[in-house]
């Protein structure tokens, strides 16, 4: 066995035996904390003219000025750009479904419910909502046999009934045939850390177009999981697992898979809501963040709204006392894009990291605390427009 081998699997043992032996406080149990304040008032923001292609809508909506989490979301969607949605195009929306626990450890199903309801209201033909769930619940092998369902666990999370309920089709991708539902992905990046080519889920090939569907949440391994971390669901099992056992390489990996052509051609929009905020271990459990208000991250540009979303994680995170005895996810993305091993992949990739980043606000104005956050995050490089 190797050395990188071994590491993983101690330390994947280690935090299951914590976790058994009740020293992991789970998503069940959250620490006690109220609710953390992102808006500082009820008036609505004036919606922005017009959104450049590399901006990030961030949306900040309490009950004051949205009804409830979808109206959020689809009040940011009026200002994204669909112009690359034709009349019956397919679209395939990738959830993050690790577990079968409820949101924030998985994307909240009523962002599903928002998301499909606007594509069929701009005339999308078949949309498709769907992933495999993590490597400790479902596994597939080339002989045909199989551990776990994906379907199983949306059915528990509520997934599965947002999906069915809003009209589109769930896939799973645990039930398609080990070689015909994956398509070999060679991988054409300059620098890229894949020894061999990953195997993905091979519907990618087959729909017009993509949206992603993160949540905001740590992540014990990663730092913390967004728009990038879930391109991981797009893996069959033994890509999947080689990834993870290159531990080393780990956040270059499943960055670079968001820049392959199968996915950078179809990829058009990551849209994030958090009705609340994971902290402290993920992707599964943890102390679980109460917020005032619902957040609404969306954008083009990948990288981007990863950038944004992390620096909203790394304000909800510094409010929140940390919980005791609690294995905690490593936290250097806090330290700016430079300290992120996922967002400094992604901006190599892209030619570099930004001088600035437009935000264009939306819903209600951050609070004091919030805003000074945003502001100072890695030297400034939010450049938040209101209006």
């Amino acid at each position: 066995m190797s050395e990188k081998t071994s590491t993983r699997r101690d330390f994947v043992k280690g935090v299951s035996m914590a976790a058994a032996s009740g020293l992991l406080l789970g998503g069940c149990i959250p620490y006690p904390s109220g609710i953390v304040p992102l808006v500082d008032s009820a008036s609505p923001l004036t919606p922005p003219d017009e959104v450049s292609p590399d901006a990030v809508l961030l949306g900040l909506y309490s009950p004051a000025t949205a009804p409830d989490p979808q109206a959020a979301v689809r009040s940011v969607s009026e200002h994204l750009d669909w112009s690359w949605l034709s009349p019956g195009d397919s679209v395939f929306v990738k959830l993050a479904c690790n577990s079968g626990n409820l949101h924030p450890a998985v994307t909240s199903p009523n962002a599903v419910r928002a998301v499909v309801a606007e594509l069929f209201d701009r005339g999308a033909g078949r949309v498709l909502v769907g992933d495999q769930g993590g490597m400790e619940d479902v596994s597939t092998n080339s002989d045909g046999s199989r551990r776990g369902s994906t379907r199983e666990l949306t059915e528990r999370n509520g997934l599965h009934q947002a999906i069915v309920g809003s009209g589109a089709e769930p896939y799973y991708f645990d039930d398609q045939a080990y070689e015909e539902g994956f398509v070999q992905a060679n991988m054409d990046l300059d620098g890229h850390h894949w020894s061999q080519p990953p195997h993905l889920a091979r519907i990618i090939t087959e729909v017009d177009h993509v949206i992603y569907l993160p949540r905001l949440s740590s992540h014990v391994m990663a730092g913390y999981t967004l728009g990038h971390k879930i391109a991981v669901g797009w893996l069959r099992t033994d890509s999947r697992s080689a990834m993870h056992l290159d531990f080393l390489n780990l956040h270059n990996r499943y960055v670079e898979l968001n820049y392959h052509p199968l996915l950078r051609d179809r990829l058009r929009l990551t849209i994030t809501l958090a009705e609340k905020v994971l902290l402290d271990l993920g992707p599964n459990e943890g102390t679980i963040a109460d917020l005032d208000s619902w957040v609404v991250i969306a954008s083009s540009h990948l990288a981007n709204h990863d950038a944004v979303g992390v620096a909203v994680l790394a304000y909800v995170d510094g409010v929140m006392p940390e919980a005791p005895r609690l294995v905690r996810a490593a936290k250097d993305y806090q330290k700016g894009i430079g300290s992120d091993p996922s967002l400094r992949r992604a901006y190599e990739i892209l030619g570099g990291i930004p001088s600035a980043i437009r935000v264009n606000l939306l819903g209600q104005g951050p609070g004091a605390a919030l805003r000074t956050s945003l502001d100072s995050y890695d030297g400034g490089i939010l450049n938040l427009m209101a209006g």
